[in-house]
This record gives structure tokens, C-alpha cells and sequence, in this order.
């Protein structure tokens, strides 16, 4: 009997210890994912930087007359040319076909020095173009050289545009708070990398030769999650110890008399009662006339009280944890690991029923501009917003999520797409017409599509997000279905 009970506040400990588990479990997978998606934003925004730097270069170079400027060494036209594109990049410098600087903006007075030397020039005049990392004037930066051409085939010179990575611009890629970007240099002078690191916090990024280091700062839902795990194990220790330690000491003196106090956690190991059921029985056992039974009553009363305690605060916490897991923590919205899950219930519940399912995403237009221009507590309140307006518009059968970055979906259950794009287009005349802070106005391109039985989910989603496109193609602030 003394082993029944050992055993059955062992399971005790055991069983919420595992409940606890799985829930710190499925935060951290959430969090993993979101990492990863941010990694994954990061890395686009990094090589997109790059290849607006190409188009620049190229576009710089279509001009008839910059080639004729070139031709004849005009340095005041050339640098005019330039100063006019300096407001999105770091500098604009021509080059004739020895490395020698003709014009530079923004600084017009600063030419006549040689590139020639320089590595990215080995490769123009080897393969007619670069884009890359390099360093220029002693600073890395990203840098695209294109060919300027006379009559469309005679290389007469070459056109550079450069943008200068600094910590700012690498903060403005980020999508979200909680995390640093960093360059750690080019592969081919700096061989130091930083793998993905047991926690998930370092993430290595590389575009084209340079190496770029994610950081992921801990937020203070994860420092509160792993405090709470690691105050319930010390807990649920102490308590597992004392128990069995207050039971073998006294029921070595005197076995008998305890037969109830056994009985009652044989039944509570065998889950014929509960934690209430066994403090019933405890709480008996205390008015019994035997001194040592109503010692060891009061004893186990008090630590069952406590567990009892514990196991409501573990619930309470566990359904806190469970809305963090699922739950964005800007918007308060589901989060995408959630949304798969509606995702998967409600095309399931639309095949076997026979009923029209559809999806609005919607996607916030110039978000990036509105960070870079109102800083980022705007584009978090333009975020709130919009997951407010959502709730709004939502009937109790439908599901909205964050998607990712300034992405939203909305599942409609029994909505076939005509009622699904009304319900959209009404979701965009009112952010179209809502004002915010210093008068800025937003809008928003969405994409609406209808289920068809029996098709991935990944394909159903997919076509949302083309028809969401479809809207960006199409000017912007509009509904598009397919």
C-alpha cells in the first residue's frame, strides 16, 4: 500500500509536469515558425535592396543623353543626373572605360580619381556589369554597375549606383520589433559565420557574398513562460518529497489506522475521485480520536490544499499560454500556426457538407513607406486598426488571422465569393475613408477566392494570394477575385 501511494503523487507530479511540457512545447514551436518567417522576410528585403540598385543602374544608363555626356567628359550634366536619384541611394558615379571617375553625386566636386583598382571594376570590365558588396569610399555597401552604351553596342563608360549599409538601413528591412540585423562582412574576407544557434536566436543570412547576422531578442512572454516552468518543477518537487517522506515516517509507527487515508488515494490513483473527493476524505480523518491519524490528516489536508491550488493555477495558466501560442501578440487576431489549423477544419467541414467556403488576404498598401516615414508605433497602430475593423466585420462562424508582416486572412464559412468580395470591398471603403494621425490615409489590396472541393489547402490559399496581387498589379486599394 505505502507503494500505491508513493506512486500516486508521483503520477501527480508527473502528469502536470507533462501538461506543462506540451504547452511550453507549442509556444516554442509557434515562436519557431514565426522566427522563421521573419528570416525569411529579412532575406527578401535584403536581396530586394540589391535589385533596386540594378534596375537604378540600368535605367541610369538608357539615356542617349548621358552617353553623349560621357563621350564628352560633361561632369556638370552627369552629376545634375545623379543628384536626382541621391534621395533613395548613398551615390551616383559615372566612369569612363580606363576607371577614372568623370561625375559623382552627391558630391559634384569630388571626380577625376581611378576605380580601376577596385575588385567590383575587375568584374565590369571581365563580364560588362556587377552587383554585389563592396566597399565604397572605405564604407560596405551594396553597389550595381551598368554598361552606358553609344548606339546601342560601343561601351563608352559605366554608371555605379551605391547604397551604403548602415545600422538604420538595416533596421528599416525589419519587419517587426524584438530583433537586430547586422553585417558581419564578405565572405571572402571575413570566413566567420554564425550557424543557426540551439535557441533560434542566431540566424545567418547571405546576399550575394556578404554575411548578415539576425538576432531574435527574447520577449517578455518567454521570459515569463520558462520562469513559470521552472517555478512549477521546483514546486511540484517539494511537494512529491514531502508527501512521501510525511507518509513513510509515520505510517512506519502505525499502518492500520491509515487503511482510509490509503484507501482515499488509491481511489484518487485510480480517478474514482478528485483532488475535492480526497480532501474530503483527509478532512474526515482529521476528527478521528487517534492522535497520530489526525496529525497526518491535518499534515496531507494542508499539502493536498496546496496542490489543489497549484493544479488551478497550472489550468489558469495553461489556457493563458494556449492564447499565446495561438494568438498574435500585436493584433491579438489567430496567428498563421492557428489559421492553418481553421484552415484545415473548415475545408473539411465545406467538402463533406456541400458548402461554400471562401478566403479574403488582404495585404496593407505602401506599409513599408509608412514605417519609414511615421516610424514604426504607427505601422503598429495602422496594424491594430485594421485587426479591430476585422473583429468588427466578423459573424461568429468566421476566423480572421495575421497572416505575416502587414498580411491578413479571413475564412468565411458559407459565404460563396460574390458575398465574400461585398464583404471585402466594405472591409476597404471603411479603411479608405478612416484618417489617421497628421492626416495620413491608408489603404489596403485585397483578393478573394472560392474553395474547391477536394484541393489542397495550399493551392485554395495560393490562389487568394494571386488574386491579392492581381489587386497590387491592378493600382492598389482594390478587391480582385479569382
Amino acid at each position: 500500500m505505502l507503494v500505491i501511494v508513493m506512486i500516486s503523487f508521483g503520477f501527480l507530479s508527473l502528469m502536470y509536469g507533462v501538461m506543462l511540457k506540451q504547452v511550453v512545447d507549442d509556444y516554442q514551436t509557434a515562436r519557431a515558425n514565426e522566427r522563421g518567417r521573419i528570416f525569411d522576410t529579412a532575406t527578401d528585403r535584403l536581396q530586394a535592396t540589391l535589385d533596386n540598385l540594378v534596375i537604378l543602374s540600368t535605367n541610369l544608363s538608357l539615356p542617349k543623353d548621358v552617353s553623349k555626356a560621357v563621350t564628352s567628359m560633361n561632369n556638370e550634366f552627369l552629376s545634375d543626373w545623379g543628384k536626382a536619384f541621391c534621395k533613395t541611394v548613398s551615390s551616383v558615379f559615372f566612369i569612363d572605360i580606363d576607371g577614372v571617375v568623370i561625375a559623382r553625386a552627391p558630391d559634384e566636386y569630388r571626380f577625376g580619381d581611378s576605380v580601376s583598382s577596385e575588385p567590383f571594376f575587375d568584374e565590369v570590365l571581365k563580364k560588362g556589369s556587377y552587383s554585389g558588396i563592396t566597399t565604397v569610399d572605405g564604407r560596405d555597401s551594396f553597389l550595381s554597375c551598368s554598361p552606358i552604351r553609344k548606339y546601342d553596342d560601343l561601351v563608352v563608360g559605366f554608371v555605379a549606383v551605391s547604397q551604403t549599409i548602415t545600422p538604420s538601413l538595416l533596421e528599416s528591412l525589419l519587419p517587426v520589433g524584438h530583433m537586430t540585423l547586422t553585417f558581419q562582412g564578405r565572405r571572402g574576407f571575413s570566413e566567420r559565420r554564425r550557424e543557426l544557434s540551439p535557441s533560434g536566436r542566431y540566424r545567418s543570412i547571405i546576399v550575394d557574398d556578404g554575411v548578415f547576422d539576425l538576432y531574435f531578442l527574447s520577449d517578455d512572454s518567454e521570459r515569463e513562460l520558462l520562469k513559470l516552468q521552472r517555478n512549477l518543477i521546483i514546486t511540484f518537487t517539494i511537494v512529491t518529497i514531502s508527501t512521501m517522506s510525511s507518509l513513510i515516517f509515520f505510517l512506519r509507527r502505525r499502518f492500520e489506522p491509515y487503511s482510509k487515508l490509503v484507501q482515499g488515494l488509491v481511489d484518487y490513483s485510480d480517478k474514482r475521485i478528485d483532488l475535492d473527493g480526497l480532501l474530503d476524505v483527509t478532512s474526515g480523518a482529521v476528527s478521528n480520536g487517534v492522535e497520530e491519524i489526525r496529525h497526518i490528516a491535518e499534515a496531507l489536508t494542508d499539502m493536498i490544499k496546496v496542490l489543489k491550488n497549484r493544479v488551478d493555477d497550472i489550468q489558469s495558466y495553461s489556457g493563458q499560454l494556449e492564447n499565446l501560442a495561438n494568438c498574435d501578440s500585436l493584433t491579438g487576431l489567430w496567428n498563421r500556426r492557428k489559421m492553418d489549423q481553421v484552415l484545415m477544419a473548415e475545408t473539411e467541414n465545406a467538402r463533406v457538407n456541400g458548402t461554400p467556403l471562401s478566403v479574403v488576404m488582404l495585404d496593407v498598401d505602401y506599409f513599408k513607406e509608412v514605417n519609414d516615414t511615421y516610424g514604426h508605433e504607427m505601422g503598429d497602430a495602422v496594424l491594430n486598426y485594421i485587426s479591430t475593423l476585422m473583429k468588427g466585420c466578423l459573424r461568429k462562424c468566421d476566423s480572421a488571422g495575421r497572416w505575416g508582416g502587414e498580411e491578413f486572412l479571413v475564412v468565411l464559412p458559407g459565404l460563396d465569393s460574390q458575398r465574400a468580395w461585398e464583404y471585402a470591398d466594405k472591409m476597404r471603403s471603411t479603411m479608405e475613408n478612416h484618417t489617421f494621425r497628421d492626416g495620413m490615409k491608408i489603404t489596403s489590396s485585397f483578393g478573394v477566392t472560392l474553395y474547391r472541393p477536394g484541393e489542397p489547402i495550399n493551392e485554395f490559399v495560393a490562389r487568394a494570394d494571386d488574386a491579392l496581387y492581381d489587386a497590387k498589379r491592378k493600382g492598389r486599394d482594390r478587391v480582385e477575385a479569382r
